[in-house]
C-alpha cells in the first residue's frame, strides 16, 4: 500500500535522523577539550627560553624529563628504570618505548644530545648541571649520566629538570637562545602543539602518550593578563581551570558563599613556597646575627597570616624547609615566633646605628601589604625602614646587583628542598661584573652554614640525607641568614559546569594525571 511505503520511508528518515543525532551527541561527549586560563604572554615555546608563567605551563606539557615526582616519590617519566652507581658517580637510565609528537621514537641519542647540548650552548639550565660532566649512550634504550660527585639529591635535579628534545630538530639550531620554537614545537609530552594565536595556545592530547585521556581531545590555554578577568571567565564557564593561585580573600568568599558560585570549586593544597626576608650580608648591620635575630623576633607572624593571607597560610619554620618537603622536614625546630622584648635586647647588642634601611619589595599587592606590616613591626622595636617598590624587572635587576638592604623574596622548596643550597651557599653569592653569579642575592657567607649545605649534597643514602637536612635546619635557626615568614597555601580554582570527575591530590593539586583520566563532560 502507498501508506505503508510512506511509513517505511518516513521511518527510515527518522531512524537516519536519530542515528545522526546519536553520532553528534557522541562527538560532543567524546570529542571535548578543556579550556584553561594562564597568566602572561606566550612569545616562545623554547624550553630553554621560558620567561612568563604562561610559557612555563605550556612548555611543561609539551616536553618531558627522564624522571618526575608523583605523590612525593621519584618515578620514571621517559625512563622506566634507573640505577645509581655511587662507585662510578653515575646514573644509568633505561628508556621506555615512547614517541615524539612527529612519530619518531625517543632514543638514547636524543637524551645524550639534550644534556650535552645545554652545556655546549651554555643555556640557562646550565646551573642545574653544576655537578654534571657528560652523558653517554650505552645502547639504543640506555644512557649513562656522569657527575663529579653522586648523591641521592642528584635525582631531584638533572634527570627531573632537563627537557628531552629531538636531536633531529635541535642539532640544526645554532643559536637556541634566538629560536622562539613557535611554528612546530615537537616534544614527547601529553599535549602536542596545534596553533598559537595572540589569545590562546591550542593543544591536543598526544594519543601515543600513556597518560593521554581517551575521553578528551585537547586543551586550550587562554592567555589572560588579569586575574579578575580570568576568574569571571571561570564563573561563567568559559574556563574550566585557572593555572594560578587564587587570591585568599576571594577563595574564602567562594567557600563561605557556595550558592553564589554554584559551579566554582576551591582546592586547598599544602604550600611549598616560603616567603622570606633577605638580608644583604655584604653591608652593616645585616652582617650582624644579633640584628638579623632582632628582625626575626620583631614580626607578628600570626597577624600576617590573617591580615595578608586571610588565614590561608602557615607560619614558616625557623629551619626554613616547609612541611610539604615531608621526607626532610624537621618538626622539632619549630616555627618563627614574635618576641618584642627579645627583639629590643638583641637590637641593643647589634651594630645597628639607627639609620634608615631600604626594604626592596615587589609591586604585587600581597607583597606590598606584607611590607607595610613589616615596616610597622620593625619601627615598633626601633628599626627604621623605607619601602623600595619595584616592578618585576626592576626587582630582578636590583636583586642581581645586590642593590638593597632588606628584600621580600620567596624560595620554592616544597618539591626540591635541595634548592636551599643555591639560595644560601657562599659560592652562589659571589659578585662578578657587578652582578651576583647565582641565587644567593644576599651574599650569605657563613662557613659553618656552607659546610651544612655541602653535607646535603654528600648524602649517599636516604638516612644520611634526612640527618643532613635536620642538622641544616637546626643551624639555620641559630644563624638566621634570612627570616622565614609564611608558607602560603596553594589555592586552586576549577569549574564543574562543563566537566565532572576532578581529582584533588594533596601533593599535586587538581590538574594531575588522575584528573585528566577521570574527567567527563557534564551532561
Amino acid at each position: 500500500m502507498i501508506t505503508d511505503k510512506f511509513c517505511e520511508e518516513g521511518c527510515a528518515v527518522k531512524r537516519f535522523l536519530f542515528l545522526a543525532l546519536v553520532v553528534l551527541i557522541s562527538v560532543f561527549v567524546f570529542s571535548s577539550q578543556l579550556n584553561v586560563a594562564v597568566l602572561g604572554e606566550v612569545r616562545s615555546l623554547n624550553p630553554f627560553l621560558v620567561k612568563s608563567a604562561a610559557e612555563r605551563i605550556v612548555v611543561g606539557h609539551l616536553y618531558e624529563t627522564l624522571l618526575t615526582q608523583r605523590s612525593g616519590q621519584v618515578v620514571g617519566a621517559l625512563a622506566e628504570d634507573f640505577q645509581v652507581d655511587f662507585s662510578d658517580n653515575s646514573l644509568i637510565l633505561k628508556l621506555r618505548d615512547r614517541k615524539f609528537h612527529d612519530g619518531s621514537f625517543v632514543s638514547a641519542d636524543d637524551v645524550v644530545f639534550s644534556f650535552n647540548y645545554i652545556l655546549q650552548k651554555r643555556l640557562p639550565l646550565g646551573p642545574i648541571l653544576a655537578y654534571f660532566t657528560g652523558a653517554e649512550k650505552i645502547d639504543e634504550k640506555t644512557v649513562k649520566l656522569k657527575f663529579r660527585t653522586m648523591n641521592v639529591s642528584m635525582l631531584s635535579f638533572a634527570p627531573m629538570a632537563i627537557p628531552i628534545i629531538p636531536k633531529s630538530v635541535w642539532e640544526k639550531i645554532e643559536k637556541p637562545l634566538e629560536f622562539p620554537n613557535i611554528e612546530r614545537p615537537i616534544g614527547s609530552g601529553v599535549l602536542m602543539f596545534e596553533k598559537l594565536t595572540a589569545q590562546s595556545v591550542v593543544m591536543k592530547f598526544f594519543k601515543d602518550h600513556p597518560d593521554a585521556p581517551k575521553q578528551l581531545d585537547g586543551m586550550v590555554f587562554h592567555i589572560v593578563q588579569d586575574e579578575t578577568m580570568g576568574f569571571l571567565g571561570l564563573v561563567k564557564g568559559d574556563y574550566d581551570y585557572l593555572f594560578w593561585n587564587l587570591d585568599p580573600e576571594l577563595a574564602k568568599q567562594i567557600m563561605e558563599n557556595p550558592n553564589k558560585y554554584p559551579n566554582v570549586k576551591v582546592a586547598l593544597i599544602e604550600g611549598g613556597v616560603v616567603n622570606v626576608i633577605l638580608f644583604n650580608h655584604r653591608k652593616s648591620p645585616m652582617d650582624d646575627v644579633n640584628f638579623r635575630k632582632a628582625v626575626l623576633h620583631a614580626l607578628n607572624y600570626r597577624e600576617l597570616v590573617e591580615k595578608v593571607y586571610s588565614g590561608l597560610a602557615d607560619v614558616a619554620s625557623l629551619g626554613l624547609i616547609p612541611k610539604r618537603a615531608k621526607a626532610v622536614y624537621d618538626e622539632s625546630v619549630g616555627p618563627v615566633q614574635q618576641n618584642v622584648s627579645m627583639a629590643k635586647e638583641l637590637l641593643k647588642k647589634s651594630n645597628y646605628d639607627g639609620k634608615k634601611l631600604t626594604l626592596l619589595v615587589s609591586s604585587d599587592r600581597k607583597a606590598m601589604d606584607m611590607a607595610e606590616y613589616i615596616k610597622l613591626y620593625l619601627k615598633n622595636v626601633g628599626i627604621q625602614v623605607e619601602l623600595d617598590v619595584q616592578g618585576p624587572e626592576g626587582l630582578t635587576t636590583k636583586l642581581k646587583k645586590a642593590d638593597f638592604d632588606l628584600a621580600l623574596y620567596s624560595y620554592s622548596l616544597g618539591s626540591h628542598p635541595e634548592m636551599v643550597f643555591y639560595h644560601l651557599h657562599s659560592s652562589r653569592g659571589e659578585m662578578k661584573n657587578g652582578q651576583v653569579v647565582g641565587f644567593n642575592y644576599g651574599g650569605v657567607n657563613i662557613p659553618e652554614l656552607d659546610s651544612a649545605l655541602q653535607a646535603i649534597w654528600m648524602a649517599f643514602s636516604e638516612k644520611d640525607r634526612v640527618e643532613a637536612f635536620s642538622r641544616l635546619q637546626k643551624l639555620l635557626a641559630e644563624v638566621v641568614p634570612v627570616v622565614p615568614l609564611l608558607v602560603p597555601v596553594d589555592i586552586e580554582a576549577y569549574s564543574v559546569k562543563n566537566f565532572t570527575g576532578w581529582v584533588v591530590s594533596p601533593t599535586e593539586g587538581v590538574m594531575n594525571v588522575e584528573t585528566l583520566k577521570s574527567l567527563k563532560p557534564a551532561r
